[in-house]
């Protein structure tokens, strides 16, 4: 991405810029008055800014952007350098996110105390209170079962691994960042709590189908960095794996499983953190500007916020407002390593996953059933899974002895396959104030979005939660305490909650 392509996608009010792009007779491109003026669009006022150069041209560039400007000796050989300070009454103000996707107004100067409950102990819940606590909110966790990470983070090992599309786009982009965010994250819980469960031991997706060997080929056009990427053939990746391999594929070095239950478990082990277990949320309501939650036998008081992590429960509180959701039932079976599969070193990936040996036993599948919510272990679903691992990996899956059900869960999943992040719209007001939008009038002046006050979701990760919920967790804690957008404004759009709602006005729908 190119500077002026990443101007263009920051959200954010810059306090201090340092400008080192080269000579500008080098490199024009990074010193055009145009690229100034996206700096300019992005700094707040008294927003300073330095740079090696002393050019001409860059002092009239930066002054026609609204800096004001002085030439200063230069550091180290350099003779004279510039120095700036963004005067913003000399620019035109420009609106950086198109209105019905503002940011809601920050919910961390209305109270001393900051008190947010979130709703959900999955690892979308484990993931947001963290990322709240770690900013210094106090943060109640209610899960509704005895422990946490019972549902769709219930799995015993769950791969971790980006979703690579041939060409790159803001679904791959989304994944990749997320990705990154999270192995970064294990690496340093794993210094801090010995009992976290998780291998890096890297991931392997299968070139199992035509579709899977074309975007292997696309990718090996795009030169990605092998410290991502490697794009092995059978023998390699075999050599990679542990076990001979029927085809090669996309191999992940950073990649590897998680044992998600013992991910949600640190998480949470943070002093502004507070769990309350079998704790079944019923009620939330607002009370003047903060929300009161009740329990059964429980009324847990007032908090300034309240964050949806609750999966497929989410739609009890929000039943009113165009958030679709799509169930995915999906099911693991499990089965002893025996001496030949304990050689298998890292997860392989077809339609399915196998992992290597997690506690003496391989976790693989699992089932992908849509619309179906019975959670029920079923010898049918360790069939399909086990039928499926035959058909990719026949000489693994003849080794294989002792199989069982290992987990069953539904995962929501979203109809563009993005999850939910973000603050709830209000339906009413989008309702009324862009209901020109369905008469095609993009052009005319919209107010900011309404959003019902205090109240947040992350939802909808589909299969992918382990992998996406930490930088998700990341960008709602960040808007919530008015930090710079984590993510481009464009990927920003695809996760807004109000999306569909959106999307329903303009094809003049109620």
């Amino acid at each position: 991405m190119n500077a002026a392509t990443a101007l263009e996608e920051i959200v954010a009010d810059v306090d201090c810029w340092y400008l080192d792009g080269f000579s500008p007779t080098g490199n024009p491109d990074m010193w055009s008055e145009q690229l100034l003026g996206q700096l300019a669009a992005v700094s707040k006022p008294g927003a300073t800014l330095a740079t090696f150069t002393a050019a001409g041209a860059v002092r009239r560039g930066l002054q026609a952007a609204g800096f004001t400007v002085q030439k200063r000796k230069g550091f180290g050989r350099k003779r004279e350098m510039l120095t700036a300070v963004y005067n913003s009454s000399q620019a035109a103000p420009l609106q950086m996110l198109q209105p019905w996707y503002s940011l809601p107004k920050t919910v961390a100067a209305k109270s001393v105390q900051r008190c947010v409950m979130v709703i959900g102990g999955g690892i979308a819940g484990c993931q947001t209170a963290a990322a709240l606590a770690e900013r210094g909110w106090n943060v109640t966790l209610l899960e509704r079962h005895q422990q946490l990470a019972q549902e769709a983070s219930g799995n015993r090992a769950g791969v971790l691994i980006p979703k690579m599309t041939a060409d790159p786009g803001w679904g791959e982009r989304f994944y990749r960042q997320a990705f990154l965010y999270t192995h970064r994250q294990l690496w340093r819980l794993q210094r801090e709590h010995e009992d976290l469960q998780w291998s890096a031991c890297g991931a392997i997706q299968l070139n199992h189908n035509e579709r899977e060997t074309k975007r292997w080929r696309a990718l090996a056009a795009r030169n990605l960095p092998d410290t991502f990427i490697q794009l092995p053939d059978a023998e390699q990746a075999g050599a990679i794996a542990g076990i001979e391999l029927p085809v090669g594929g996309s191999y992940f070095p950073l990649g590897g499983w998680v044992n998600p239950r013992s991910f949600c478990e640190v998480l949470v082990r943070h002093k502004n953190i507070r769990v309350c277990l079998d704790t079944t949320a019923l009620n939330i309501q607002q009370d003047g500007q903060q929300w009161r939650l009740q329990a059964e036998d429980n009324d847990f008081g007032l908090a300034d916020a309240v964050v949806l992590a609750n999966g497929k429960d989410a739609a009890q509180f929000t039943d009113q407002i165009a958030l679709p959701f799509m169930p995915v039932r999906g099911q693991t079976s499990a089965a002893v390593a025996t001496p030949v599969t304990a050689a298998l070193k890292t997860t392989l990936g077809h339609e399915g996953y196998v992992t290597p040996p997690v506690n003496g036993a391989h976790i693989f599948g699992a089932t992908f059933e849509r619309d179906n919510e019975n959670v029920s272990l079923s010898v049918q679903s360790d069939q399909q899974n086990f039928t499926q691992l035959q058909r990719y990996l026949p000489e693994f899956a003849a080794q294989l002895e002792s199989r069982s059900s290992s987990h069953a869960a539904v995962r929501m999943t979203t109809p563009d396959r993005f999850p939910y992040v973000g603050a709830v719209p209000d339906s009413d007001f989008y309702l009324a104030r862009y209901a020109d939008l369905r008469h095609g009038k993009l052009r005319r002046a919209y107010p900011e979005a309404g959003y019902i006050p205090g109240l947040y979701i992350v939802a909808g990760f589909g299969s992918r939660g382990l992998t996406t919920s930490g930088l998700c967790a990341a960008l709602l804690a960040g808007l919530m305490d008015g930090e710079p957008l984590a993510v481009e404004k464009s990927l920003y759009y695809k996760l807004h909650p109000s999306r569909f709602l959106i999307r329903r006005i303009r094809q003049n729908r109620r």
